[in-house]
């Protein structure tokens, strides 16, 4: 009713043999002040733990690692939790892989939590049917990559953070964005999304890199920085070299509070509204291409920093680009 397994010293190695860790599915309440309760396996303060091959399920979280170094969490499945699949918090040189978090439950069940962690490497997992499908907050230089995760009742990550690396995981069919950062200097490279609500966001934050990545058929927009309501943006991130292609919006949007972004090397194609709809005048447009998007290829207001080289051809709107000059 409230713990499954509970680590209790270093340099354990726990290979759970395809078997599972079952919870009953309900609150342990009340849990003792300063207590971890109703967690399917438990890892406080202890370094060098590997724990493989089997499922914890029906907990309030699934796998917890907590204060510890070196900890790996290999081929385990984690599901129908109340809160997280896993959760890795106040953690360094930890890896997650191979392993599923799944199915956890609406509305707090997140497939994956990274807290106050770095140089944590979260790779080649999957996180399906989830309400999140991984977060992570005041966490650095962590890497996150060739994940699956789908079918997200919200975005699929959400990275609030600074100086990580997001690269090459899979998107499909989450409700919400396939990537959302709020963070500075993050790197979110050749990530590949399909038919989520919305591609990738740089809500707030600097300097951070936005490339490679391939968007396709997101219900809004494909690439965005900043937001609307309410209006704020972060200032000089950079969007190089990604593809959108057939998202109901616009292809790549930059609201009005976004500073002195850059946009080069970007093909938008078959998008719903605009290729490119660029509300901030400080940022810089080089060399990007827009093609049969049912409006306009690229939108900008007036004085938006024209870098050369853009192209637009094929649009709905036969001016094919406004206050920017398109070949």
């Amino acid at each position: 009713p409230s713990n499954g397994i509970v680590i209790g010293a270093d340099d354990i190695t726990l290979d759970l043999n395809g078997h599972m860790i079952d919870g009953d599915g309900e609150p342990f309440e009340p849990c003792p002040e300063e207590e971890i309760c109703d967690v399917g396996l438990v890892n406080d303060g202890h370094d060098g733990i590997t724990v493989r091959d089997g499922s914890v399920r029906e907990f309030a979280v699934g796998v917890l690692v907590l204060r510890a170094r070196h900890n790996r969490v290999l081929g385990v499945s984690s599901s129908r939790n109340v809160f997280f699949g896993f959760v890795v918090a106040e953690s360094a040189r930890s890896l997650v892989r191979d392993s599923s978090g799944s199915g956890n439950l609406v509305p707090d069940g997140d497939g994956m939590g990274l807290f106050g962690s770095h140089d944590v490497r979260i790779v080649h997992n999957s996180f399906r049917n989830n309400p999140l499908g991984i977060h992570v907050e005041d966490s650095t230089e962590n890497v996150i990559k060739r994940n699956l995760i789908s079918r997200s009742s919200g975005p699929g990550m959400i990275v609030q953070a600074n100086r990580n690396a997001v690269r090459r995981n899979r998107c499909r069919r989450n409700e919400g964005e396939c990537i959302i950062v709020n963070g500075n200097r993050n790197v979110i490279a050749r990530n590949r999304a399909r038919r989520d609500g919305a591609g990738i966001g740089v809500e707030n934050g600097h300097r951070n890199v936005v490339a490679r990545n391939v968007v396709r058929r997101a219900r809004f927009q494909g690439i965005y920085l900043g937001i609307q309501q309410p209006a704020f943006g972060g200032d000089h991130n950079v969007v190089r070299r990604n593809r959108v292609r057939g998202s109901g919006d616009d292809g790549f949007a930059v609201r009005e509070k976004d500073d002195h972004s850059l946009l080069r090397g970007n093909t938008a194609r078959g998008n719903g509204d605009d290729g490119f709809d660029v509300a901030s005048p400080s940022t810089r447009l080089t060399s990007n291409r827009a093609v049969r998007n049912a409006d306009l290829g690229i939108e900008a207001v007036p004085g938006v920093l024209d870098g050369g080289g853009n192209i637009a051809h094929r649009n709905g709107d036969p001016r094919q680009c406004v206050h920017i000059t398109c070949n």
